[in-house]
């Protein structure tokens, strides 16, 4: 499942005043009718339960069983080479979908891969 990163960067100029604006964006009654207007999943599992479920069921498709999803969901690492390291799983999963390669040899790339952008 995908979700919105927000996060604190260190070179802000007013780092409490950001924090406050994330937390108040966050509350389920303010983001719930922002998810119903375009459609997105919730990312928070009590936006996910009544009442602010009712009308995302109405409007996503399968929505009962993506949100059941919530459950298990966990979460990337908030790393500057996350980007990098999501990119090199993908091409793993698509060259083992293709049979491009085989898979210990597309795993160990991707590992060499990943391990260089964070410096190992």
């Amino acid at each position: 499942m995908g979700g919105w990163l927000l996060s604190v960067p260190s070179t802000s100029k007013d780092k409490q005043l950001a924090w406050e604006l994330i937390t108040i964006m966050l509350e389920p009654k303010i983001i719930a009718p922002m998810h119903e207007k375009y459609g997105l999943l919730p990312t928070q599992i009590s936006i996910g339960e009544e009442p602010y479920s009712a009308n995302l069921g109405k409007t996503i498709p399968y929505y009962d069983k993506l949100v059941s999803m919530l459950k298990i969901v966990r979460y990337g690492p908030n790393i500057p080479e996350q980007p990098q390291i999501a990119e090199h799983i993908r091409q793993v999963l698509n060259d083992i979908f293709y049979n491009t390669n085989e898979p210990k040899e597309v795993l160990a790339n991707a590992a060499a891969k990943s391990a260089k952008a964070l410096g190992w």
